[in-house]
């Protein structure tokens, strides 16, 4: 009996222990009042406009005309992309939410060979910015002189890195060609400052610069004031690295990635960079070149990041494939943390230029010296508009969030995180529901999050959260719900909906559209059941009821089915009108924000990458075999949209009555065809001698692993042993809207490498066994064949293989298993109100 006592105590104690901690983990004081911001004195240049549009600084977030400001950055290196494509693809990124647009000048691509600069063509910065301009973009540039990039030297020339002076430092000679460089890139600049009623609004120094000692922060110091001699005057002046505490010359912008290529480990790397907690940098980037790095967040700085993995390049030795959820929920966690702007790396992938003259390329290599290697062409980073442009599934769950900030981040900035008592601390913890409230003055949202990459977290069952601002508590959801696996959500608490209060709900904002005297509150469902509880005390009525039910009594809206959207209207108490439409999580993916009439706001529902050519006139892009493609548009009453072209049909289909319903049709369905075949290369001797070579140059370097040999390939073609070649054809015929064929590779093996007339055109380092290519952009003539290389994996390697581990066995044999085709299409169409 006693030994039962005993252990009946122990089960007890264990019980009432959980609880506890329960309670801990789901409960959250936040303050009444918050705290006043202390504002820094930070230099900075000229932050007016000639038009009076200013730009300013607090020490939480920035401002633009005088108004908390989170703004939404992404990275696109011109110099890696096609100039005669860079303004469709700016246009791209603004339909994803950017309104920045950051860019490394690399200074090996623009003086190549000493004091002979190249600003031509795809390195023509001065067009580029133009262009951002043009489309009403922003743009930070960060300018170096060293940018790493995953670029030999970090981007510095050959002939600088074989003079004997001392790099990245005060060096008088090292000075003296830096000095040189930041001129030509101020002519670039010039006329497009912000202080010009240009783009330019930020200027980052140097890259991976930890200046927290005194020789760095001078030398950080001596490149800004080069920098502004030569006219680069600009609002922001940014590091991306810490610097001394109370430093008053550089924003700090922080970074996190969802896995880190360069780490030296070939096992599965689970980071913590998914944790809700206080706001960290990743202290693992740049550990490759600098170990484990400072990941404090400087005080009394704006909290802007430079670089949130968008995506995740792929090295040699580590394989990383990352989902559209992987690489969300590490940026939700930051928002959830207190980030108050986004700046994506990479947003949009791109191609590393060849080293012709070397038969080699410009990518960081061991070879070089480097502890990484790089593909020489492919830079595609699994961006969410990748090394052609081609959307990635990341592309619209960004979307999600850009959208929101877009129209809530002047509220967001201006609150401040608070945590339970208790935090996750295990990667592989099963056991909680991860939480943060951001609140100003009792008012905010909710951050929940059960999401860690690797691992497979089950659902919670009973949860609910305890908020406690000093005078009362509230537990939201007001019943207990099960919080899905694998799962993260925004909640709006107390939110102001113009003269309406929103209380709580448990769907997610999306965003919010202004059409005249009317808003509309625009919300998504996921798998928790949808309920949106208001302050009686500030409603009149509800009405115009659409699959929902209304709770007077309680205040409650719920739909009444498992699924679909919903609408409804509410008239506050002094009779002012709130519409609130709830649409599904996949139909919020598909949304796109854009103006139309005469300032009137619309959402645009549809598959396919949106364009917002002009005012009046929209693109939609989208892959596919039979070139159709719905769009849906709210409001559903209000909107027309007619093709520019006779070859396009535009058709008004049923409406829901909330959503209009068009389909776009092109009068001729394109029907491209693809084959490839062995082709058999009996020169082995050459081939072995090939490899051979390859490997001589390789183990020259201090970096070289046998086991990890990197690719060996060239610029030219070279015969390999053990390679797998094909010869692949293709049959296009140009029809009305298609303006490229997508193609989808299907391989096993270690990577594949494309050659036409011999010369490289696209590679892959294999990752996920599929490999898509658009024609036109790596083909000068879609009739020429594409010779396609697959080198098998050897059974020795110690590579981390990521998501191919499973099918392992088949990597060790190179092959081709299918290649498909499918035509691209991009209709014109106008947009307008209904009369």
């Amino acid at each position: 009996m006693k030994r039962l006592f005993f252990l009946l105590c122990i089960i007890y104690i264990s019980c009432v222990g959980m609880q506890a901690q329960n309670r801990l983990q789901y409960d959250i004081k936040i303050k009444s009042n918050n705290a006043a911001v202390v504002t820094p004195d930070i230099k900075r240049g000229t932050s007016v406009r000639p038009n009076g549009e200013s730009l300013g600084y607090t020490g939480n977030y920035l401002l633009r005309n005088g108004r908390p400001w989170f703004p939404v950055m992404g990275e696109f290196n011109f110099e890696r992309y096609k100039a005669d494509q860079w303004e469709q693809e700016i246009i791209a990124m603004k339909a994803g939410g950017v309104e920045v647009i950051s860019s490394y000048i690399i200074w090996i691509f623009h003086e190549t060979k000493e004091g002979v600069y190249d600003w031509n063509g795809n390195n023509n910065l001065n067009r580029f910015l133009a262009l951002c301009k043009k489309h009403g973009m922003l743009a930070w540039i960060r300018i170096g002189p060293w940018v790493h990039a995953e670029i030999k030297n970090g981007g510095f020339p050959d002939w600088l890195m074989n003079k004997n002076i001392k790099l990245r430092t005060d060096d008088p000679e090292y000075l003296r060609y830096s000095a040189s460089y930041y001129k030509q890139i101020a002519k670039q600049c010039e006329g497009l400052y912000f202080r010009q009623g240009g783009p330019i609004i930020g200027i980052q120094l140097e890259n991976e610069m930890n200046f927290k000692n005194d020789p760095e922060y001078q030398h950080m110091k001596t490149l800004k004031n080069m920098a502004i001699a030569d006219g680069m005057d600009v609002p922001y002046y940014s590091g991306f690295a810490p610097g001394p505490d109370n430093q008053d010359e550089f924003f700090y912008s922080l970074g996190s990635y969802p896995d880190s290529p360069w780490n030296t480990t070939t096992k599965p790397f689970i980071k913590g960079v998914y944790f809700i907690k206080p706001l960290k940098a990743d202290d693992d980037i740049g550990s490759d070149l600098l170990g484990k790095v400072d990941a404090k967040v400087r005080n009394n700085y704006p909290l802007i990041s430079a670089e949130l993995g968008s995506g995740m390049q792929k090295t040699y030795h580590r394989r990383v494939d990352v989902s559209a959820a992987d690489v969300a929920a590490n940026i939700f966690t930051k928002l959830a943390a207190g980030l108050n702007g986004f700046g994506y790396f990479m947003f949009h992938g791109g191609f590393t230029p060849l080293d012709w003259a070397n038969d080699y390329g410009f990518q960081e290599s061991r070879v070089s010296n480097y502890p990484n290697d790089m593909p020489l062409l492919n830079y595609d980073f699994q961006a969410p508009l990748g090394a052609m442009g081609i959307p990635a599934p990341s592309f619209s769950e960004l979307k999600l969030m850009n959208l929101f900030v877009k129209d809530y981040g002047d509220r967001l900035a201006e609150t401040r995180p608070y945590f339970p008592a208790k935090l996750k601390r295990s990667m592989v913890s099963k056991d909680t529901v991860q939480s943060s409230v951001r609140s100003k003055n009792g008012k905010g949202f909710i951050f929940l999050s059960n999401y860690q990459r690797l691992v497979s977290l089950p659902e919670i069952k009973d949860f609910q959260l305890s908020i406690n601002d000093g005078t009362a508590t509230e537990t939201v959801p007001a019943k207990p719900i099960t919080f899905p696996a694998n799962h993260y959500v925004v909640w709006p608490y107390k939110l102001d909906m113009q003269s309406v209060l929103l209380k709580y709900a448990t769907v997610q904002p999306l965003s919010s559209l202004n059409n005249g005297e009317t808003k509309t509150f625009v919300f998504f469902r996921d798998a928790i059941n949808p309920e949106m509880v208001f302050d009686n005390t500030t409603i009149k009525k509800v009405s115009a009821l659409k699959g929902c039910v209304w709770n007077e009594k309680d205040g409650i809206v719920t739909s009444d089915k498992q699924e679909g959207n919903f609408y409804f209207e509410v008239t506050s108490k002094n009779g002012e009108l709130v519409k609130v439409l709830v649409v599904t999580r996949e139909q919020a993916l598909q949304a796109y924000k854009i103006n139309y009439g005469n300032k009137q706001e619309a959402l645009i529902f549809t598959e396919a990458l949106l364009r917002e050519e002009s005012d009046h006139q929209l693109s939609f892009e989208i892959a596919s075999k039979d070139g159709k493609i719905e769009v849906k548009a709210y409001p559903s009453s209000d909107i027309v949209l007619k093709s520019i072209s006779k070859d396009i049909s535009c058709k008004q289909i049923n409406t829901d009555n909330l959503l209009g319903s068009f389909m776009l049709n092109p009068s001729i369905v394109n029907k491209p065809a693809v084959n490839f075949m062995p082709f058999v290369d009996t020169n082995i001797e050459a081939a072995q001698k090939f490899k051979d070579s390859m490997l001589t140059a390789f183990k020259k370097s201090k970096e070289f692993k046998p086991l990890q040999p990197g690719a060996l390939y060239k610029a030219t073609f070279h015969s390999l042993p053990n390679q797998q070649l094909y010869q692949s054809t293709y049959s296009c015929k140009q029809t009305a809207g298609v303006v490229d064929w997508e193609v989808a590779v299907n391989y096993d093996g270690d990577y594949m490498t494309m050659y036409q007339d011999n010369k490289l055109v696209y590679d892959q380092f294999n990752y996920n066994g599929i490999c898509k290519f658009r024609l036109n952009y790596i083909s000068k003539n879609t009739t020429d064949p594409i010779l396609i290389q697959v080198l098998p994996v050897e059974k020795q390697f110690d590579v981390y293989w990521g998501s191919l581990e499973k099918t392992l066995d088949d990597q060790l044999k190179a092959k081709v298993n299918k290649m498909d085709i499918v035509p691209v299409y991009r209709y014109k169409v106008s947009i307008g109100k209904k009369r």
